[in-house]
């Protein structure tokens, strides 16, 4: 092999590498564990879900994938055991949700909007009870709040 196919052969496997390397996917940010913090609901002031989580609630996000898992406890005793799973779309800070799987069967088949923020390993999920195709957050709107699980 001379001198001048080794270069040639050099800069196509540089090129070849640059090609693969922005080619590949962008990753969401949401992928990986998150476990909830604080949830201020405001939405109904007659459910005290902020007393409740004393337990909490892990999510988990694939590439177009979420499942979640959590108990909220009450005075002390288990007050909700709740499990769910579906896909999810994020555009922005555009979150949607189709929940395929639920421990509440009503809530099987729904859509869930949120407008989402990551802030280093923190992420808030701000939504109305009725997010419409406007995406604007009434006064009053929910907030949960998750860490980055490691």
């Amino acid at each position: 092999m001379t001198v001048y196919m080794k270069k040639i052969l050099f800069v196509s496997l540089i090129i070849l590498l640059i090609i693969v390397n922005c080619t590949q996917e962008k990753k969401s940010p949401l992928e990986g564990a998150w476990k909830m913090i604080t949830d201020d609901p405001k939405i109904d002031a007659d459910t005290s879900f902020q007393t409740m989580m004393k337990a909490g609630q892990i999510k988990t996000f694939s590439k177009e994938y979420f499942t979640f898992v959590g108990h909220y406890e009450r005075n002390d005793t288990v007050f909700y055991k709740g499990y769910g799973a579906g896909t999810y779309k994020l555009n922005g800070d555009k979150y949607v949700e189709h929940m395929l799987y639920h421990n509440d069967s009503t809530l099987i088949g729904t859509i869930f909007k949120a407008l989402d923020e990551v802030r280093n390993d923190t992420l808030f999920h701000r939504y109305n009870t009725d997010v419409a195709d406007s995406w604007v957050l009434r006064k009053g709107y929910a907030t949960e709040k998750y860490i980055r699980l490691k």
